[in-house]
């Protein structure tokens, strides 16, 4: 005889809700403390990528990281694999270019400084970076956990095209998903 509580790696779940999502982030961000003591003091960028990060948990669930994004680092447009998610800024401050994949509309900008956060739907793609100066530390949580992201180009007459996607295992691979 087996139950949930004796067999918990059988329990189904589908994706938590973007407002769940949005509090573990920023739940999650209270437990950071700012202005360099994040923890990545130890943990050097690996090849041209200047960010690092750190995953926080992983459930059946969702998974929950920790980025810390250098000055200038840059996350090309990209999906989350159907997954959907939050992001909360803790320290600095980081842009985001948008645009769904369903309504399809040029990128919108917006600027997310410390004490925010965004919604990612599972349509969302999305470029990512930090303007600087000074380096910015952001939560991120997925549902479910990731397992691949889609980069897409941004040119126009090419815009939203897929260029290559990174499947995603554990650690991200330095340069690539997260």
């Amino acid at each position: 005889m087996s139950s949930a509580l004796t067999q918990p790696d059988e329990i189904q779940l589908g994706p938590l809700e973007l407002g769940i999502l949005a509090d573990i982030a920023s739940g999650l961000a209270c437990s950071v403390i700012p202005d360099g003591q994040d923890g990545f003091e130890g943990i050097a960028p690996q090849g041209g990528d200047l960010r690092r990060f750190a995953r926080l948990l992983h459930t059946p669930g969702y998974e929950a990281w920790l980025i810390a994004w250098e000055a200038a680092a840059d996350l090309e447009l990209h999906d989350h694999g159907g997954s959907q998610g939050a992001f909360y800024v803790v320290d600095g401050a980081l842009v985001e270019a948008h645009a769904d994949l369903v309504d399809l509309a040029p990128l919108q900008t917006l600027l997310i400084g410390a004490g925010e956060g965004r919604d990612v739907t599972p349509t969302r793609v999305h470029r990512v970076w930090n303007p600087g100066p000074a380096r910015a530390v952001s939560v991120h949580v997925y549902s479910p956990p990731l397992s691949s992201m889609t980069f897409y180009d941004d040119q126009p007459g090419t815009f939203l095209t897929p260029l290559r996607t990174d499947f995603v295992e554990g650690a991200p691979e330095p340069g690539g998903a997260r």
